[in-house]
């Protein structure tokens, strides 16, 4: 399990989850019309795409505590994933209140 969350970093994360967001795309319209059968699979999609962005977060985080002395050419790259990590999870978290219950 320590050697699985070692080898998960920002671009698995980030190519796990744009699948994912892609694939949320393609059922949203179709879960408009039918709900029932989609509901999963819509469901599951969304809850990978926010699982994704938070682990953008989780490990931005984690290198910003443990590596403090980074230069300022990281931080246009610090910036680009915060706002790709709230912009995955943000959707995921909205949305899957609604569609669970």
């Amino acid at each position: 399990m320590t050697k699985l969350l070692k080898s998960w970093t920002i671009t698995q994360a980030t190519r796990v989850g744009l699948i994912a967001g892609f694939f949320a795309l393609i059922l949203w319209p179709a879960y408009a019309i039918f709900q029932l059968p989609l509901r999963l699979p819509f469901a599951a999609s969304l809850a990978a795409l926010a699982f994704c962005g938070f682990s953008i977060l989780a490990i931005h985080v984690t290198d910003l505590l443990f590596h403090r002395a980074r230069g300022r050419r990281l931080r246009p790259i610090r910036v680009f994933d915060i706002l790709l990590g709230v912009s995955m999870t943000l959707p995921g978290l909205i949305t899957l209140p609604t569609i669970l219950w």
